[in-house]
């Protein structure tokens, strides 16, 4: 049955005439890794009375698609960044043809630095930590919503989405940005700048594997092995397995890092367009921390200002004290089933479970300390200096959450109406208890019932929060296809709720808090294909946003004094968009899109990740209004004689449309360039590849950004030039195809200042509109990755 059906595929793709059918596969590949190669004798077309016309025989060879073990094709343009697309937004992604090119290291968010509009400010040249300031069209990583397998990837409490724990990079089939407002099927409900959707390659239909390991600067080290059943029995069902070790040092300043990473993947086809697939995925890391910078600590220091190698009493900086692990397990089943006579269902049912400790060096006072607003008494620490003693104070999180995103589409005649649900229930325990620290630096097990307590007996907590969050989604589209499908014309509307209920434990704070939105979000497109090369399309969406993280809503209280620093609110506005896109796309010779995008945005939130009772935590300000516009085009083109050339651009203008309140008055920020908000950025690839030898360049520019609301401090434009090369054999043994890869990642050693942490109303005196003077506040910053080197042996088997 195998071998009927590759050849009806090859024999339809041969004889098209054109690459059309292998582009559309490559967007995302599947089925065997292997080449396929058959030999077939083709007669002259018979008589239309049925009888054999006269002719000579003919022998007609058809050739699938060579893939080497890693799954590269070498068929999507620009070297895999720029698949084939036929969609009423603009889309970017890449394939396999680009991802396994890069290091077997990369987390999702490196891999996505190429594509027009982002930007992300890396701290670790390998990817191994996640802790990268994303940015899409001046939007932070949790305005962007997070798509894994179908289901939501992110902390739906802070939206921060770790891609690193999701898979491995040699599992990573495809990924698509949808640069504007998400799809509306999508289980997100943050994504006002961008939907981010991932997913793993798809079991290989004959058993085998494949083998990695690699080395490289700071003592990287990582190994990776695949196993593939191929088809279990005669059941249908395929699955792959794999495992994966990887440990460094830190590029910068003290500290190892480690990860155990698991990913399985099963699959079932069967009839017209059913399949039901399940995916399992563990990840367990202990990452060490990389100091934040201000701008003056930058221009001193470099890559040099980082935590301290020993433990000197008193100080809280020694590196021990602040090594963050987290645990992961994503269980996914999409499924889609076509019910006949026009009507298909889809389903993914999803859990995630995560729980993780971000230790912090601090320092607490031996007998002024408060758990709330209770005084904790004599703490018992030991070696103080000045009454004060190092501890670590550890913000704990353990996160359980599942639901289910289904919906039905029925197709008659020139209409496509879909109607669909996505419910999401969350739990989520956050505490923040402390660990002793002895004289040499070492702190105490939290786990082993070791937390420091207060006098009276109970632990010293200074964040004690349980909260359950629940959404349900209700979404409706038609959509008319009109001139023989050329013209596709779509409305939908979404109505998303959310429910956020939670007990704040401290003493002295608002015992139960939360908030509830309900928000509609209507949307319209329009999709024009004047042949298979040209297509235009406009699109009109609404997304929104929940305030980000635990302060909004909870009291917040001192450790230092027990009195209260912020109060919780149930009134919370959300940030909400409203977003236009025009575009143009072609394919053909090369493929390459264009567009003009515009969000107007109301409550447009940033995040900020500033130190709170010791730790640190991301909060939130509002600044109101902006508006946001641009244009962004890419191109990339076939291979010719083996070379795949890439490159996009960006621009946006981003203001402010409204004066930002602090201190009692009123900052005049109307009409400033929004911070975090790029003026441009450009990117280039180059790729070689002609089956044997490869290489290629990544080059990228982003141009200089503000750090506060006033526009009086930013970072500079920044250049990097990441490059790649390998040399892949022919079957050996049993080994099929093995090759040696070489990556480096900034080639230049380039000392840069790659994204802000936190954004300030200003970074200079400033007076108020009642003319009083606004003290400056001091923005921080993230250090971009620096020089680093891998090399990488693999195999097939």
């Amino acid at each position: 049955m195998r071998n009927k059906t590759m050849f009806a595929l090859l024999c339809m793709t041969a004889l098209s005439g054109s690459l059309d059918a292998a582009r559309a596969a490559d967007s995302a590949p599947k089925g065997d890794d292997r080449p396929s190669h058959i030999k077939v004798r083709a007669q002259t077309p018979p008589g239309g009375n049925g009888v054999q016309a006269q002719g000579k025989a003919e022998e007609l060879r058809v050739v699938g698609v060579l893939r080497d073990a890693n799954g590269v094709t070498n068929q999507t343009p620009g070297g895999g960044l720029l698949p084939t697309r036929d969609d009423s937004a603009m889309v970017s992604g890449a394939t396999r043809d680009y991802i396994a090119k890069q290091a077997p290291t990369s987390n999702l968010f490196s891999l996505m630095q190429m594509s027009p509009g982002v930007t992300v400010a890396k701290t670790d040249p390998l990817g191994l930590s996640d802790r990268a300031n994303v940015l899409i069209r001046g939007m932070q990583q949790n305005e962007i919503g997070w798509e894994f397998e179908g289901m939501p990837a992110d902390d739906q409490v802070n939206h921060v989405a770790d891609s690193s724990e999701w898979s491995d990079a040699e599992n990573i089939g495809h990924f698509e940005i949808r640069q504007g407002s998400p799809d509306i099927t999508a289980p997100a409900l943050n994504a006002v700048g961008a939907l981010i959707s991932s997913s793993l390659r798809d079991p290989s239909r004959q058993r085998g594997g494949y083998f990695g390991s690699s080395f490289g600067t700071n003592n990287a080290f990582r190994e990776f092995i695949r196993l593939d059943t191929g088809e279990i029995g005669h059941t249908g069902i395929r699955n792959f397995t794999s495992f994966s070790y990887t440990t460094n040092d830190n590029w910068r300043g003290p500290g190892t890092n480690s990860r155990y990473h698991v990913d399985s993947k099963f699959v079932k086809e069967w009839g017209n367009g059913n399949r039901v697939a399940a995916v399992v995925t563990y990840n367990r890391v202990q990452d060490s921390w990389m100091n934040y910078l201000t701008l003056s600590q930058w221009q001193k220091y470099g890559p040099n200002y980082n935590l301290a190698t020993s433990f000197k009493s008193g100080q809280a900086n020694y590196y021990k004290l602040w090594i963050n692990r987290r645990s992961r397990v994503m269980v996914s089943l999409p499924s889609h089933f076509n019910l006949g006579h026009g009507l298909s269902f889809s389903a993914t049912p999803y859990y995630l479970w995560m729980s993780g400790t971000v230790p912090n060096g601090s320092t607490l006072s031996n007998t002024g300390s408060y758990s709330g607003n209770e005084p904790a008494g004599d703490l018992g620490l030991e070696n103080l200096t000045a009454g004060r003693g190092v501890v670590a104070a550890v913000a704990a999180g353990y996160t359980f959450s599942s639901g289910v995103n289904a919906g039905l589409a029925y197709r008659t005649g020139i209409n496509l109406f879909e109607f669909g649900t996505w419910y999401n229930y969350l739990d989520r325990r956050a505490i923040t208890s402390y660990a002793a620290v002895n004289q040499n630096g070492q702190a105490a097990n939290l786990y082993g019932g070791d937390a420091i307590t207060m006098a009276s007996g109970p632990v010293l907590y200074s964040t004690n929060l349980h909260e359950i969050q629940q959404t349900t989604a209700l979404y409706v589209q038609d959509t008319v296809s009109l001139l023989h499908d050329k013209l596709k014309i779509s409305a939908g509307f979404k109505e998303a709720m959310v429910d956020l209920r939670g007990a704040n434990m401290l003493p002295g704070a608002r015992y139960y808090a939360g908030a509830s939105y309900a928000i509609p979000l209507p949307r319209m497109s329009v999709h024009y294909n004047f042949n298979a090369e040209h297509q235009i399309f406009f699109n009109v969406n609404t997304a929104f946003r929940t305030p980000v993280g635990d302060t909004p809503f909870y009291d917040v209280l001192s450790v230092s004094t027990g009195k209260i620093t912020s109060r919780g609110s149930s009134s919370i506005k959300p940030e909400y968009s409203i977003s236009e896109e025009l575009g143009y796309r072609y394919t053909g010779l090369f493929n390459a899109s264009i567009g003009v995008f515009n969000y107007d945005f109301r409550n447009r939130q940033l995040s900020a990740t500033a130190p709170l009772n010791g730790v640190l935590t991301t909060q939130y300000l509002n600044v109101g209004g902006q508006t946001s516009r641009g244009v962004e085009a890419e191109i990339g083109l076939k291979p010719w004689h083996h070379i795949s050339p890439y490159a996009s651009i960006s621009y946006l203008h981003a203001t402010i449309n409204d004066n930002f309140h602090t201190a009692g008055t009123y900052l005049r920020t109307k009409g400033k360039i929004a911070p975090m908000s790029q003026k441009a950025t450009a990117a280039i690839g180059i790729n070689y590849d002609d089956g044997s030898f490869f290489g290629g360049l990544q080059f990228n520019w982003v141009d200089s950004m503000y750090a506060s609301f006033m526009n009086d401090q930013g970072i500079p434009e920044r250049k990097t030039l990441d490059l790649n090369a390998g040399y892949r054999m022919g079957k050996l043994g049993f080994l099929y195809r093995p090759q040696i890869q070489l990556n480096i990642i900034n080639a230049a050693n380039s000392n840069y200042l790659s994204g802000v942490v936190a954004p300030v109303a200003n970074a200079k005196a400033q007076k108020g509109a009642n003319g009083a003077t606004i003290a400056a506040a001091t923005p921080t910053y993230d250090l971009g990755a620096g020089f680093a080197a891998l090399v990488s042996i693999s195999t097939g088997f």
